[in-house]
Parts: structure tokens; C-alpha cells; sequence
């Protein structure tokens, strides 16, 4: 029986598309039992394919359905939401690098993997999840890892999320929520329902009072990494 285990949750998934299989593999479990099945259908895919506007592969169309729908679990039962972000372990902590498509949040985690060597560990350069777990707020990874496909099945505490934004000096300063709420919101999958979107933001209320936000303007640079670094952990480089 294929169930899997994302976030610390099972879930059945009977894919229909061997690289689908094979995306979802690190992420296999012994266990039988399972919280929801998140497969998707032929229907379901052939829908998604009519209506995208540019052709896409029937087995990628498959992944975002199904974690589409794993996203839509985790926040109405599971105390967890996706995070569009690049995230990465350093120390055993995660921080989680978020900005609009093409800012360069890929480019900023590639120049920590240069700095830190094996310090630094990838969760996911695209699509992780956060989650609620014994009282802490993680970052999970998930077989999604965008174009580059770089991750694995980590799940750690977050220490940071740092809203990036292009800039010819490396600025980087603690914020309030509402200093950057378009950010944080677009960052995610919002929900329809009311309650499920007061939910969403009574879990951003809590992430944000155990982890730092960071507002990081910067180049592609190391330099950029040394300013989010002591904004980060106070501290610098060693």
C-alpha cells in the first residue's frame, strides 16, 4: 500500500505516472494507517491540463494536484501551511528565504551552500511546508523542490524567514508582520473559507513569535550572506 509520510503525516497517494512514483519515494512508510488519500484522478488531471494556458507534462500536472490537496489538509487539520520559500538547515535550524518568483531566492541559498560547505543542508528550494509539531513551529520538506530539485525529507525548527528584496547595499533588519504582510501572504496557498483563513493567520501569528522575520535588501553577493547571518543570529560569521 503507497502511503507516505509528509510532515509527519501519512498519506495514500496510488500514483498514475512512474516519475510521479519517483518523486515520492524518500518520503515512503511502513505504516498501513493514513489521514487522507491525496491521489488524483485521470479526471482530475485532463481538467487541469484544459485549463492551463501553456501545455504542461500529465505527470507534473499529477504533483500539483496532490500537493494542492495535501496543503489544503495541512491547514484545515494539521496546524501547517505551505511556504513558498528556498530553506535551508544550518546549526539544526531552518531559515527560509521567501520573495516573488525570479528575485533570486535560489541564488541567495546557493551562495550560503558555498559559504558553509556541509554546514548547510537544503529542506527544499521551492515548496516546504511549516507545521505546527509538539509546539514548534517546523519547516518540512516535500518530494516539490521546483525547477532545481534540491531538498530532502528534513524536518527542523524554524529560526528565520527573510523576505528578500533586490538592492544595491546588503541591508538586512528585523520586522514587524505587518511590515511585509503582502510578502508573508503571497508566500502561500490562501484558502477560501473563512475560518480556514483565520486559522491561516493565527499560525503566521505564532510562527512569527518564535522565529525572526528579516527584511533582507541585497546584491548576489557574499556580502549579502554576512548581512542576513547577523541579522539572523547575532553574530558574525565564524
Amino acid at each position: 500500500m503507497p502511503v507516505y509520510s509528509i510532515a509527519r503525516i501519512n498519506y495514500f497517494v496510488d500514483p498514475l505516472y512512474e516519475d510521479t512514483r519517483r518523486r515520492l519515494l524518500p518520503y515512503i512508510c511502513d505504516d498501513e494507517e493514513y489521514a487522507l488519500d491525496v491521489s488524483a484522478s485521470t479526471e482530475e488531471i485532463r481538467e487541469q491540463l484544459s485549463l492551463s494556458p501553456v501545455p504542461n507534462a500529465p505527470w507534473l500536472t499529477e504533483g500539483a494536484i496532490i500537493y494542492t490537496k495535501i496543503c489544503r489538509d495541512m491547514l484545515a487539520r494539521h496546524d501547517g501551511f505551505f511556504f513558498h520559500s528556498s530553506s535551508l538547515c544550518i546549526g539544526g535550524e531552518g531559515v527560509l528565504f521567501t520573495a516573488r518568483s525570479g528575485t533570486g531566492k535560489s541564488t541567495h541559498t546557493r551562495l550560503w551552500r558555498e559559504r558553509f560547505g556541509d554546514r548547510v543542508r537544503m529542506i527544499n528550494d521551492d515548496k516546504p511546508l511549516i507545521r505546527l509539531i509538539d509546539g514548534t513551529f517546523c519547516v518540512c520538506g516535500t518530494p516539490w523542490m521546483g525547477k532545481s530539485d534540491i531538498g530532502q525529507n528534513l524536518i527542523v525548527p524554524v529560526k528565520a524567514v527573510v523576505v528578500l528584496t533586490r538592492g544595491v547595499d546588503n541591508k538586512a533588519e528585523a520586522v514587524r508582520p505587518a511590515l511585509v504582510f503582502r510578502e508573508l501572504l503571497e508566500a502561500t496557498l490562501l484558502p477560501r473559507e473563512r475560518d480556514n483563513m483565520e486559522k491561516l493567520l493565527e499560525l503566521y501569528d505564532g510562527l512569527f513569535r518564535q522565529a525572526k522575520l528579516i527584511r533582507l535588501s541585497c546584491d548576489i553577493s557574499q556580502a549579502a550572506v554576512d548581512a542576513a547571518y547577523r541579522a539572523i543570529f547575532e553574530e558574525d560569521i565564524s
